[in-house]
């Protein structure tokens, strides 16, 4: 009797126990938005600690004269990029637009060269169709033009919010820390502050690390086009390099358009550009990814695929765009939690020694 009484409360206990996760991951998908602008606001606040924390320790600034510099550099470092090439950006664009037509119809032409070798190659386009469904997307463009401002209107919004949040996070982030830690044992307070410092280092060496990949490739990918004298070379070169925060994905996707539109217009360019992206990739792969990337965001690239792809579908475009760090942030913390319940001593993050063991 007994051992019934005690395997119906283990079952009453393990189903309370998925309800409530049940429930705690509803409420955390139905204020996703919210989290996600606060995790994004905490990695802007620690590159607003990393500038503020030199003037105010190497220089001997006031800690708010430094944290107002840490918050300018991080508006002026989002905002002089698109001032600078503003106009000249939206110029190219507009010109290529204009002649998307004349590319569609001389992509045309060359499927059809293509179909003459390779049998697989679609026979046709239909050219006048496409120029339909870009037309009719601009009129909508044009027609839905209030909404489109209610959604800039909106994203404004949440970035003097972000801005503001990240502020605030970096004025005083040991308050920030005790409230945390209102909430945790006596005993475990060191286990969880060490965590929330492993954290906070996982995600000041991604935002640095991303921010000199995307200058990095912008920079030289636009140099490099702009040297070879290929047309749009400053939407391709600023495209390449903000498809830098796609991780994995980006890089690849970065090459598509400028060699697409290269080898149908211009095709003794295809070369050229192909070697640009080559030495990007060099450089990238062996400078940033190794010494600068994968030291922190330690996670094997199928994990990080699959981290990317999951936490896009739930969060969106800027899910995909913090989802290994977010990802190695959740999966250092449940090593912290299982490792503290089994009495084991926290290790290093090394999947590959973890399997070994």
């Amino acid at each position: 009797m007994n051992e019934d009484k005690f395997f119906s409360l283990k079952v009453i206990q393990t189903v309370l126990i998925i309800l409530f996760f049940g429930i705690l991951f509803f409420i955390f998908y139905q204020i996703r938005d919210i989290l996600l602008l606060s995790f994004l606001s905490i990695i802007l606040s620690l590159f607003i600690r990393s500038i503020s924390d030199v003037f105010q320790h190497r220089f001997k600034f006031k800690h708010w004269i430094a944290l107002s510099i840490g918050v300018l550099s991080l508006i002026l470092l989002m905002l002089i990029p698109f001032a600078t090439i503003s106009v000249p950006f939206v110029g190219q664009v507009q010109k290529f637009l204009k002649n998307m037509p004349e590319f569609i119809s001389k992509l045309q032409v060359f499927l059809l060269q293509l179909n003459e070798r390779f049998t697989f190659v679609p026979k046709s386009l239909n050219v006048e169709m496409l120029i339909s469904r870009f037309t009719s997307n601009t009129e909508a463009l044009l027609t839905n033009s209030i909404s489109y401002i209610g959604v800039f209107t909106s994203s404004v919004v949440n970035f003097i919010l972000m801005i503001a949040l990240a502020a605030f996070f970096a004025s005083n982030p040991g308050e920030y820390n005790e409230v945390i830690l209102r909430f945790v044992p006596p005993t475990k307070r060191r286990v969880v502050l060490e965590t929330i410092h492993e954290i906070e280092s996982i995600l000041r060496h991604w935002i640095v690390g991303t921010l000199l990949a995307i200058f990095f490739v912008g920079g030289f990918a636009t140099l490099g086009f702009s040297i070879i004298g290929l047309d749009y070379f400053l939407v391709f070169g600023i495209a390449a390099g903000f498809l830098e925060i796609i991780p994995y994905f980006g890089p690849t996707l970065s090459i598509v358009a400028p060699m697409l539109y290269a080898l149908i217009l211009t095709p003794n360019k295809v070369v050229p550009v192909l070697i640009i992206f080559l030495i990007i990739q060099f450089v990238e792969n062996y400078f940033f990814i190794p010494y600068v990337m994968r030291k922190q965001v330690d996670l094997p690239p199928a994990i990080s695929i699959l981290a990317i792809l999951i936490f896009g579908k739930l969060l969106g475009f800027l899910g995909i765009v913090v989802g290994l760090p977010l990802f190695a942030s959740i999966l250092l913390i449940l090593e912290k939690i299982l490792n503290h319940q089994s009495g084991k001593a926290p290790r290093k993050r090394n999947l590959e020694s973890d399997v070994l063991e």
